[in-house]
């Protein structure tokens, strides 16, 4: 690949005055550069994968992380390969760049390229690219990798009510949070939150060199235009500054609606406020009432619900499991969260997840086989067509949930399961209308901050503090402050911001779920025709194409809360008169 991209570095410096007649020679050589590069994504993708997945399950895996930082330096040595085709690419004349993509097998190339070529004004020149790429894994990476490294071993001391005390890997803590016992939530979150509190320097560290990289490289781009530290995680989400206020803008007005679920969670716990360690819970435990899902019976669950929308769905969710590929132990050793991932080579997405049984984290099985389901469909498009971004990846697996939801609901036997299901749509609310947008505020006054140097462990608390104290109100009896620390995704290096296009998955994924009526049987070719056309259209033209709205106008997202609305108050209806 080094050795392919050599000709076309060498002409990076004329690249705007290419001509496609007299420049066959470095078309040709483009082409081939092209496919090798799909070859070595490919090939890097299907091991680094594997060992991600590897360190996932076992943080202490020392093997896996060895050649985890292996593959890191190889792939910025493609990236830095890569950085000569796309500035050639960027800055090529239109008629140089249409005639490449007529060559043999690079049209596929388009969409890619042309975002790339939105960009033409913030490229600097080769070396420097080249640095940039080959720095990364020693650079903002490492913090990354140094983040996961402390999260996959560290221990979290819960000392129970019953004067015990257990000590556990932090995902395993995690996963009390959503026990039905309060003590034991409380005891988690105060065990997890101590572990934080230890690490808190390392934890401050590494988000303050991830930003401070950002803003380094955004201040070297910023040559021609001005770069906003929002510009990198708009560009990766596809989506423009106006759709991002839109949202925003539906998201602060709407947040009422979360606090009005929260009050009525708190209503039915016998609390004045609920807690931090409450905003997880399920729906309090009714006599009779078997909280506990097991495993395959939560797998059923989830095939017969995706059934419901087409058997197709549910025939995958089988294959799934028949394949092995849902990993939901509760080991030592996990790192917390849940994601789905995909080789690139065979194209099969895997589930990773930590399970105990409750309906939340059933929901989450849902949601992360949504995004598998997502990779399914668009197994035979080309790998550089079916790289979608964060704000339409989520709308697949929220769609997943919502359609869990509905099937649980009709087919609920009696009041305990209707109110847990309904717990679960406030709890929902509550998340994407409160908890998300606060990542998002907490995250952009961070940024705002850091330039004037580093923001100490104390002010990080301070900044998290203000913004769940502006977000969640009075609701709560107090405010998670290591919150910054406890949530990976403010760690990850490569992407930032990764808060807001939960809260639009959620609401676009309603938009699409309001056409299953509709569309009656139609509606599953409807859905994978947008699902498809992810990874070659920006999401504001998938939503025109698709739905035929516009992501900028505030309304489009207002259809959504109402939504949300009408599930909060027939919560709030439930909650009044179940006896407490």
């Amino acid at each position: 690949l080094e050795k392919a991209g050599a000709p076309i570095g060498a002409r990076v410096t004329d690249a705007e005055k290419l001509d496609a007649t007299r420049d066959a020679s470095l078309m040709e050589a483009c082409r081939r550069f092209a496919d090798l590069l799909v070859s070595a994504y490919t090939l890097h993708g299907d091991l680094a994968v594997y060992a991600n997945c590897t360190v996932s399950v076992n943080g202490s895996d020392a093997d896996a992380k060895t050649a985890r930082g292996v593959l890191e330096t190889l792939g910025a040595r493609i990236g830095a390969a890569n950085a000569a085709f796309l500035l050639v690419m960027a800055k090529c004349p239109e008629a140089f760049f249409e005639s490449f993509l007529s060559t043999p097998g690079a049209a596929p190339f388009r969409f890619m390229l042309s975002q790339e070529r939105k960009l033409k004004a913030r490229f600097l020149p080769l070396d420097v690219e080249k640095a940039l790429s080959t720095m990364a894994p020693d650079g903002h990476s490492a913090w990354w990798n140094l983040y996961n490294n402390i999260t996959g071993t560290v221990t979290c001391h819960i000392h129970k009510s019953d004067g015990s005390t257990e000590d556990m890997g932090l995902a395993a803590a995690a996963s009390l949070l959503k026990r039905p016992e309060r003590d034991l939530r409380e005891a988690a979150w105060r065990g997890i939150n101590a572990a934080m509190e230890e690490h808190r320097e390392s934890f401050a560290s590494t988000l303050n060199a991830i930003s401070g990289w950002r803003h380094a490289e955004a201040g070297l781009r910023s040559h021609t235009e001005q770069v906003h530290y929002l510009d990198k995680a708009l560009h990766q989400s596809r989506i423009s500054r106006g759709t991002l206020e839109a949202l925003m803008e539906t998201l602060r007005s709407a947040r009422e609606i979360g606090r009005r679920a929260l009050r009525a969670q708190a209503r039915l716990y016998g609390v004045e406020r609920l807690a931090p360690w409450d905003i997880l819970a399920p729906a309090p435990a009714r006599e009779g009432h078997d909280a506990v899902i097991p495993f395959e019976r939560g797998l059923d669950i989830v095939r017969r619900a995706y059934a419901t929308v087409d058997p197709a769905m549910g025939a995958f969710v089988d294959r799934m499991a028949v394949a092995r590929r849902i990993e939901g132990r509760v080991l030592d050793g996990k790192r917390p969260g849940a994601y789905c991932t995909e080789f690139p080579g065979s194209r099969n997405p895997f589930v990773y997840t930590t399970y105990r049984g409750a309906l939340s984290e059933l929901s989450t099985l849902a949601h992360e086989l949504g995004h598998a389901y997502h990779c399914e469909v668009m197994r035979d498009i080309p790998l550089v067509e079916a790289d979608y971004p964060m704000t339409l990846a989520e709308t697949a697996s929220t769609f997943a949930q919502t359609v869990l939801g509905d099937m649980l609901a009709k087919e609920a036997g009696d009041e305990a399961a209707l109110l847990e299901l309904a717990w679960a749509d406030a709890q929902d609310a509550a998340t994407f209308l409160v908890n998300i947008p606060l990542r998002f505020e907490f995250e952009s006054r961070f940024y705002e901050r850091r330039p004037s140097g580093p923001v100490s462990a104390d002010g990080l608390r301070e900044l998290m503090g203000e913004a769940w104290k502006e977000w969640y109100g009075d609701v709560l009896s107090e405010y998670d402050e290591y919150y910054w620390a406890s949530k990976l995704h403010f760690h990850m290096s490569g992407v930032s911001f990764y808060n807001f296009p939960y809260s639009f998955g959620y609401l676009f994924s309603l938009g699409v779920y309001a056409r299953k009526d509709d569309l009656g049987a139609g509606f599953h070719d409807a859905y994978v025709g947008l699902l498809r056309d992810t990874g070659r259209m920006e999401a504001e033209e998938v939503a025109r194409r698709h739905l035929g709205v516009d992501l900028a106008n505030p309304d489009f997202w207002q259809a959504g809360v109402r939504i949300c609305e009408e599930k909060v108050a027939r919560f709030e209806r439930m909650a009044r008169i179940v006896p407490v």
